[in-house]
């Protein structure tokens, strides 16, 4: 084999080498685009499942995923999702509207429009 076959054959070599880690950087991009599509149905999962418990198997099944995993504490809620093989974690807590009326501020006693309501208030 002369100089010139060896040269071809280093060519076919680079091009593999190449092609390898086209085919690499493209299944790392995919394995992103997975995780960060289960990271944003976790996150609204978690914040249905925060204002009503059974609102978040709906809203993960409506999104192609499932809900592996529900933890509620008060107005808090923890999620796990999986979609497409890949799992997320999620944490979200609900504030009731006008939950600031019922809060002790530092400069004094709150201002109350209404009565508050009824519900758990960090």
């Amino acid at each position: 084999m002369g100089e010139r076959g060896s040269i071809s054959v280093l060519g076919a070599g680079m091009l593999a080498v190449v092609g390898m880690a086209i085919v690499l950087l493209g299944q790392l991009g995919a394995d992103a685009v997975r995780r960060a599509r289960a990271a944003a149905i976790a996150d609204v999962v978690a914040m249905a499942a925060a204002a009503e418990p059974s609102a978040g198997a709906g809203i993960a099944a409506a999104n192609g995923a499932t809900l592996t995993s529900l933890t509620r504490d008060g107005f808090q809620a923890e999620v796990v999702v999986r979609r497409d093989g890949a799992t997320a974690v999620a944490r979200a807590e609900f504030l009731p509207p006008k939950w600031w009326q019922c809060q002790s501020f530092p400069t004094g006693d709150p201002v109350h429009f209404e009565s508050c309501p009824l519900t758990p208030v960090g």
